[in-house]
């Protein structure tokens, strides 16, 4: 897009300072936030904000920088105060001197071989002319209209057709026809709408040839005007809208061929087509700006509800209001149902209503009016019943998830079809509004239409049922168990069965990756693994939460952690499965021993020693031990722990296994060093040190330099330990392990003071400090009290 040239330096500052007043009415979105999103260097763009510029900038960069300060308006709760204040409405209406003359300068969005129009302002230029009619054709106003701060400025900016795409039900039109009332005076010309039906149920869907007709005549075309040919029909149209300045807005737009013979061909005219689909042909073909609706926030939600059924009838129940906006996953076709009902019921409290619609299974029930056009399951079968046989069966099958989190492996594996077929599918599920893509291979469904689906998933025959869990399962236990092994190879391994025909693990190729996986799906892991333990699937469902333990460790999730083994423990005991059992006793040990509740700790470990015991797993005894003697420890019972650990030691040799030897030599090393015993702490921990690196745990690498660092501190060595510490950190830091960097970071502060380095110090403190209170550790208090006294 070409840059405009020279503007007059009034207009120029008049733009930059009305820029500076929206940042700061956003809540002063940091530079370096705003220069990412803009595309922009922070000098670049504190330059424009300062008014340190001779040129005007890029359209694009004035666009991209009034939609990310609405972003952080939103995600700050100042998103009311800024659209009352400083809204985008009132921001180009108030300001229209700089704006509409910068909105009409057609060098700022045209081709650069395509003449500048006139600008267009408000009670500026001339009426049209009285022998042609000036169509008014836009519906009404939605009542109740709210948020969508972004997408009106984006709209606003637009310099070429819009789509507006997004599940049934989600507010595209309400926001395209909100935005068209304001624009009006923009488009002197006109404003022509249709409603195209591409989801209408009856499959009475309009053509395009129709469309032009209804055009024709808003325009003032006589009927025995019209041509004969629809081709004719088209230029026609076209041809009148060439020299006009008109708003075109095409609404349910099935694809983008019913829509493309609709695109007025004039510069000064603007399309905004809403669709379920995404309309790729218009992007493609004609250049389209494409605004995905996501839901409204908590609070834009309660706003509607409050506009439409009255704010005396929320405060008297301020509870139920965010209650219903929950219910209703800030839907506003939802919302919007659930208002009408409230407000035909006025004797009913609210309170009861959000009950009804937080009861479970029956929500999709709740939110019926008996009209075809506002009942939430006839608004989704619409989009249903366009799907071709595979997609209406990934639908259901997708109804059979934990959540509505989904990558297009995990799909793949679901369906039981390879990946080439999946992704055909799955592309009709997201044209289709019933599914959306919010990053490349990964796909999400809303609550709603989640509901929707598991409804239809009855349809299935139970066997096809459980053959599809099973495959998704046997996926997302394969790779977490790979995922795992590369992160921190173990030294007391499960056994997964084989997958099942139609499953198969991701491809990971390091610890990277294997990271990256573990960051992307432990939600959807969790939330599998409870479904998993509820539903007949115990033996994944504990051997899933073992995978997923190092993870949780590392990241200090340490409360979802617990949850999890107390569900998978409970799952394995129901069963019978013995050996679920145990793991799950020694994992819930480990998380109590995190949570600071080491008696709890001490008490599964010991049931987890029997089990071990009795199972005659040597490799799983050991583990447990070596886990108890790191309870000891956090327990400051140093000899005890010490006793454990070398117990742990004996075993691990005797079975031959190098892996766990190398780990616990490193614990009895650790364990010396809080003994005093330096020396004998620093031999172990080097043995150690060489055995991990030949076993490639860089986990245990990483934990053996910090306990180096710690021998060598106590020593007198104080540099070689801030050597040992630096090393520790980083691997740390590259792992995402912030409890073991914030145990580092501790210690180095330590090593930095014994060098008189106050300043390395208190940033040590600092780090350690901000990670423990960040993940809520009883040890924050402890360190921020360090902190103020390094001050």
């Amino acid at each position: 897009m070409p840059t405009a040239g020279d503007v007059a330096p009034q207009l120029l500052a008049r733009l930059c300072d009305d820029l500076r007043q929206l940042r700061e009415q956003a809540g002063g979105p940091s530079l370096r936030q705003l220069a990412a999103e803009v595309g922009l260097g922070k000098s670049q763009l504190g330059a424009i904000l300062a008014g340190r510029i001779g040129r005007l900038p890029d359209w694009r960069v004035i666009r991209a920088l009034v939609a990310g300060c609405l972003v952080h308006a939103r995600e700050t709760g100042r998103a009311a105060q800024v659209s009352r204040e400083f809204g985008v409405e009132e921001f180009w209406r108030r300001r229209h001197t700089v704006v509409e003359h910068l909105l009409g300068e057609a060098a700022l969005s045209a081709p650069a071989d395509r003449a500048p129009a006139a600008p267009t302002r408000p009670g500026v230029d001339a009426p049209p002319p009285p022998e042609r009619l000036t169509p008014r054709s836009l519906p009404p106003r939605v009542r109740g209209f709210v948020g969508r701060g972004a997408e009106l400025a984006a709209l606003t900016a637009a310099a070429g057709p819009v789509v507006i795409t997004g599940p049934a039900g989600v507010g595209k039109t309400s926001l395209a026809v909100d935005w068209a009332h304001d624009a009006a005076p923009r488009f002197p010309d006109g404003q022509l709408y249709v409603d195209l039906r591409g989801f209408e149920p009856s499959g009475a869907v309009m053509t395009p040839d129709e469309a032009v007709r209804g055009f024709l005549a808003a325009l003032g075309v006589a009927p025995d005007r019209v041509p004969a040919q629809p081709d004719a029909r088209v230029a026609l149209y076209r041809s009148l809208l060439a020299e006009r300045a008109v708003l075109v807005v095409l609404d349910n737009a099935r694809d983008a061929d019913q829509a493309r013979p609709l695109l007025p061909a004039g510069p000064r005219c603007l399309a905004v087509v809403t669709s379920r689909s995404r309309l790729a042909g218009l992007v493609v073909a004609h250049g389209a700006q494409v605004l995905n609706l996501s839901l409204l926030s908590t609070d834009e939600a309660v706003e509607l509800l409050a506009a439409r059924i009255g704010q005396p009838r929320l405060h008297a129940e301020p509870g139920a209001a965010a209650q219903l906006a929950g219910a209703c996953a800030r839907l506003p076709l939802a919302l919007s149902i659930v208002a009408c009902r409230a407000a035909l019921q006025p004797a009913l409290p609210l309170g009861e209503l959000a009950a009804e619609l937080c009861g479970g299974s029956g929500e999709l029930d709740a939110l019926r009016t008996g009209d075809g056009s506002t009942d939430l399951r006839a608004v989704f079968s619409w989009s249903f019943r366009a799907l071709d046989a595979d997609a209406a069966r990934l639908l259901r099958l997708l109804g059979l998830t934990a959540s509505g989190d989904i990558g297009v492996r995990a799909v793949a594996c679901l369906a039981g079809t390879g990946a080439g077929p999946t992704g055909r599918v799955l592309a009709e599920l997201v044209d289709a509004g019933l599914l959306s893509e919010p990053r490349p291979g990964r796909y999400a469904l809303h609550d709603l239409v989640r509901a929707y689906a598991a409804e239809l998933a009855r349809d299935l025959d139970s066997s096809e049922r459980q053959r599809a869990r099973h495959r998704l399962l046997d996926h997302y236990l394969h790779t977490a168990h790979r995922a795992a092994v590369l992160l921190h190879p173990p030294f007391c391994d499960i056994a997964p069965a084989p997958p099942v025909p139609g499953a198969a693990a991701a491809e990971l190729a390091d610890g990277g990756a294997a990271a990256a996986w573990f960051d992307a799906e432990h939600p959807v892991l969790l939330a599998e693994i409870r479904r998993a333990a509820d539903g007949g699937f115990g033996r994944h469902a504990w051997q899933l939460a073992w995978a997923l333990s190092g993870y949780l460790d590392r990241r200090a999730h340490w409360p979802e952690w617990h949850e999890t083994q107390e569900l998978v423990l409970q799952a394995a005991t129901r069963d019978g499965d013995l050996t679920g059992q145990a793991h799950a006793h020694r994992d819930l040990a480990r998380a109590c021993s995190r949570l600071g509740r080491h008696d709890e700790s001490y008490g599964h470990l010991k049931q987890a020693l029997d089990d071990f015991t009795d199972l005659g797993d040597r490799d799983g005894l050991a583990q447990t031990l070596l886990n108890l003697g790191q309870s000891l420890e956090r327990s400051a019972r140093h000899r005890e722990a010490l006793e454990q650990s070398r117990r742990a030691l004996e075993l691990f040799t005797a079975s031959g296994n190098t892996a766990g030897q190398a780990y616990t030599l490193n614990a009895v090393g650790w364990q010396l060093g809080l003994l005093g015993e330096y020396r004998e702490a620093v031999s172990h921990c080097e043995r150690a040190l060489d055995r991990l690196r030949r076993v490639g745990d860089s986990q245990g690498v990483a934990d053996t330099l910090d306990s180096l660092g710690y021998a060598h501190h106590h020593l007198g060595e104080f540099t070689t330990a801030v050597t040992y510490y630096g090393r520790a950190l980083a691997m740390f830091r590259e792992a995402g392990n912030r409890f073991g960097a914030a145990s580092t970071l501790q210690n180095l502060a330590d090593s930095h003071a014994a060098l008189g380095d106050g300043a390395a110090e208190r940033d040590a403190l600092h780090e350690a400090w901000t990670i423990l209170d960040r993940v809520g550790h009883d040890h924050a208090h402890l360190v921020r009290a360090r902190l103020d006294g390094a001050a």
